[in-house]
């Protein structure tokens, strides 16, 4: 019986060009591949995962959004070999502390990195950080009181930020007119008269823009 030799050579070329293109192992799809290039070029100990070398670990979760400057996400290592390595692919964007097979990102800047964290054989996961400056919102930055007048002193209103791109900072312009009672930091504050005379209070977010509210404070 004859054999079609020349089916046989194009079937076989067709399968060598089908597995130039197609890659062989995982391909995480996650991140800037410049910046997990050059992440892996120096930790050349470290199996990269889009070439096949994280079957036996992942990350979980795979994919989180983080969209404020101090936001944090929470990820946990599995499969492999104790000790566990954390880190990320651009440090300028945030950072990541480990403890054992948890790990805990810390958003810099609001955008897209990745976290790596490999076992001690040197096998690899990756998990995505993406995000978008703005706040919740994506609004201007404002900040709202529960009242602008306060007749005595002693008299207290309740200050909230919008918009703008958290974490808010607070101050006042005339600290002997008036303060904070507890913390100067977060979405809302408790402002408190302390003396006669009007008084602005001003909330800044992460990114330097500033808002103002004055407080009426008659003699």
């Amino acid at each position: 019986m004859k054999t079609n030799t020349l089916g046989k050579w194009v079937f076989a070329m067709g399968m060598a060009a089908f597995a130039a293109v197609v890659p062989v192992g995982c391909d995480s799809g996650t991140g800037d591949d410049s910046e997990l290039d050059n992440y892996f070029v120096n930790h050349p100990y470290v199996s990269d995962p889009r070439d096949g070398g994280s079957g036996v670990v992942s990350i979980t979760p795979d994919t989180v959004i983080v969209n404020t400057v101090g936001g944090r996400a929470v990820f946990a290592f599995n499969g492999g070999t104790a000790p566990y390595t954390w880190d990320v692919a651009d440090s300028s964007k945030g950072t990541i502390s480990g403890s054992g097979a948890q790990g805990v990102y810390t958003a810099t800047v609001v955008g897209e990195n990745d976290v790596i964290a490999y076992d001690r054989e040197g096998h690899a996961a990756i998990a995505k950080i993406t995000g978008s400056s703005g706040g919740s919102s994506g609004a201007e930055l404002a900040v709202s009181a529960s009242t602008t007048t306060l007749d005595s002193n002693g008299s207290m209103a309740v200050l909230k930020a919008t918009g703008g791109v958290e974490p808010y900072s607070w101050s006042v312009a005339t600290g002997t007119k008036g303060g904070f009672v507890g913390a100067d930091t977060g979405t809302t504050v408790v402002y408190v008269r302390n003396a006669a005379g009007d008084n602005a209070v001003t909330v800044t977010d992460s990114t330097g823009a500033r808002a103002s509210v004055v407080m009426v404070q008659k003699p």
